[in-house]
């Protein structure tokens, strides 16, 4: 299997965990709006987690998979720092989404660069 391949596997496989336990969170700290909020987000993953896997040479799909998670790792960053301020309650959760994040994205960005100098 190709670095490439295996990149592109591992951001698939975690942006579908982080999709599942985006929504496991509702269950264990509330359905606060904030909560579901996150949990349609991450829904959002699963989604692209499966197409990065199917559609090994989509630029497009890469470019979403850049973007989306740049923006949630960005919000999650600013809702854990807001849930400690205000809650004084540590949601892990968010600490796992946001390194999630910060693996898919750089992977996601070397993929899109790896495929645009094929061509």
């Amino acid at each position: 299997m190709e670095k490439e391949d295996k990149l592109r596997y591992i951001s698939g496989i975690l942006l579908i965990i982080s999709a599942i336990t985006h929504n496991v969170q509702l269950f264990v700290y509330g359905f606060a709006w904030h909560q579901i909020t996150a949990a349609l987000y991450g829904a959002s993953y699963a989604v692209l987690g499966i197409l990065l896997l199917k559609f090994k040479d989509n630029k497009i799909i890469l470019l979403i998979c850049i973007i989306i998670p740049a923006i949630g790792g960005t919000l999650g960053v600013l809702r854990f720092i807001t849930i400690l301020t205000e809650e004084s309650v540590v949601n892990y959760f968010i600490i796992f989404h946001v390194i999630v994040d910060i693996i898919v994205v750089p992977s996601c960005i070397y993929l899109y660069l790896q495929l645009r100098e094929k061509e």
